[in-house]
């Protein structure tokens, strides 16, 4: 028989518990962010367009890798990917910077690759934080799409 699962308050989790939850949220937000009225997203490097919560097929992509903790939660960093374009295609890295500087322009492209090189990740309690609040923003973007 399985054991029931018992959830833990933030308070109690491990450094590592607190960065998957808050990649798990993170990433829910960029794909709501990006989605449009009817809860459609397209990844940003090859267009195709795929349900925001269909997990199987999309998600939150990375211009500069996950690993970079200090571009790692960064919003501008972070867009809907298609699963094949994030992880068989190495994250079509010449295109979505294509993309960024599009959206952006190429100082920020710029900002976020220094920021990648030199800046650091969030402690513990900044963890919380961040995951108190994309927990709110998930929760007021659902409203506002109706998703």
């Amino acid at each position: 028989m399985k054991k029931p699962k018992v959830r833990k308050t933030l308070d109690k989790k491990t450094y590592k518990e607190l960065e998957k939850d808050l990649d798990r949220i993170f990433s829910e937000y960029i794909r709501l962010r990006d989605a449009d009225q009817n809860g459609y997203v397209s990844c940003i490097t090859c267009w195709i367009i795929h349900y925001w919560s269909d997990g199987h097929q999309i998600n939150n992509g990375h211009f500069l890798p996950r690993g970079r903790k200090a571009t790692r939660f960064d919003e501008r960093n972070c867009h809907s990917q298609r699963v094949r374009c994030n992880m068989y295609k190495s994250g079509e890295w010449d295109i979505y910077e294509q993309r960024l500087i599009e959206l952006y322009g190429k100082e920020v492209v710029e900002e976020l690759k220094l920021k990648s090189r030199t800046g650091t990740g969030y402690n513990g309690s900044e963890l919380k934080e961040k995951i108190l609040e994309y927990r709110e923003k998930v929760k007021q973007i659902k409203i506002e799409k109706g998703l």
